[in-house]
C-alpha cells in the first residue's frame, strides 16, 4: 500500500501517551494514507512487547534492543516506513487542528522544501517555541541562563510573527513532517547525539543540500517542550545527566558545522 505520511513515534515508557496519540490522529487525518509506526526505546520484557502489540492494532511497534536516544529510535522508524513523508513525533503529541492535508500539501507541492514544523502550544494555547535560530555560543549561553536563572519554560523570539508561514533555521524534533524523498539525499539523523541537537543537526544539514525548512503554523499541535536539561541545575545545584547530555550534544554541533549562519531573512 502507497502511504502519504508515515508517523514515526519515540516511545519512552509512555504507552499511554500512545494511545493518546493515535486516537488524536485518526480524528485529524482524514484524507490522507497514513501508517503508523512506534520506535520504543524502553526496552520491555517479550511478554510485554508482545500485550503492548497486541493493544494497539494496525500500529507497527519496532521494539529496539537497547536505548538507542532520539536520533537512533527516528532512524529505525524510519527503516521501516514507506510514507512520501515521515513525520517525526513524541509520544505526548496531539493535534489541535485539522490542517494535516494541508501541510502534507505544502510540503510536496515545493521542491526545495524539505522539513515543516506545526506552531506549538501547551495545554493552555501558550505558543512554545519550536522554531529556532542556529545557537551559536552566545546564543546557546544565553537561552541556557535564561532558563537557569529566571525559570523561563520558554524562550520565545522577540520579534518573530509565531503566526507567519516562512522559513527558519530549525525546527523542534518533537513534531517535524520531513519528505522521504529528501532523506534519501541528505541521510539519517545523526544518532551520535544521544539526546538534543540531533534536531538542529538535521535541520542543518538539509539546508546544506539545497532544501529549506519551513516554520507551518497553520499546522497546530499540543505538547510542552520540557525543560529538564536545566531545571535540574536550579533544584540540585550541579549538572543533571541531561544538562550534560544538551552541552555535549552541543559541542559535537559546533565540531560538525562550526558556528552556523543562519539562513533566516
Amino acid at each position: 500500500m502507497s502511504y502519504n505520511l508515515s508517523f514515526i513515534i519515540v516511545e519512552y515508557h509512555a504507552v499511554a501517551d500512545v494511545q493518546r496519540f493515535v486516537d488524536s490522529l485518526q480524528e485529524t487525518a482524514t484524507g490522507l494514507q497514513y501508517e503508523t509506526i512506534v520506535s520504543s526505546n524502553s526496552t520491555y520484557p517479550a511478554e510485554k512487547q508482545h500485550s503492548v502489540s497486541a493493544a494497539f492494532p494496525g500500529v507497527k511497534w519496532v521494539f529496539n534492543k537497547e536505548n538507542l536516544g532520539f536520533a537512533g529510535a527516528v532512524n529505525a522508524g524510519i527503516a521501516n516506513a514507506s510514507g512520501s513523508c515521515v513525520v517525526i513525533t513524541n509520544s505526548d503529541v496531539l493535534f489541535r487542528n485539522g490542517s494535516l492535508s494541508s501541510a502534507y500539501t505544502y510540503l510536496m507541492r515545493y521542491p526545495d522544501v524539505g522539513i515543516i514544523g506545526p506552531k506549538i502550544v501547551d495545554a493552555e494555547g501558550n505558543v512554545q517555541d519550536c522554531c529556532r535560530r542556529f545557537m551559536t555560543p552566545k546564543r546557546f549561553a544565553a537561552r541556557f541562563l535564561k532558563r537557569l536563572l529566571f525559570q523561563q519554560d520558554v524562550v520565545l523570539r522577540t520579534g518573530f510573527d509565531y503566526e507567519k508561514i516562512q522559513p527558519v533555521d530549525w525546527v523542534v524534533g518533537g513534531f517535524m513532517m520531513v519528505k522521504n524523498e529528501a532523506i534519501q539525499r541528505v541521510g539519517l539523523m545523526d544518532d551520535k547525539y544521544f539526546l538534543y541537537v540531533e534536531d538542529m543537526d538535521w535541520c542543518k544539514r538539509f539546508w546544506n543540500h539545497g532544501y529549506k525548512v519551513v516554520y507551518f503554523p497553520e499546522l497546530l499541535v499540543e505538547y510542552k517542550i520540557s525543560k529538564k536539561s536545566t531545571s535540574p541545575l536550579v533544584l540540585k545545584g550541579f549538572f543533571s545527566k541531561f544538562s550534560m547530555y544538551h552541552i555535549k550534544s552541543y559541542l559535537r554541533f559546533l565540531r560538525k558545522h562550526g558556528i552556523a549562519k543562519s539562513h533566516e531573512r
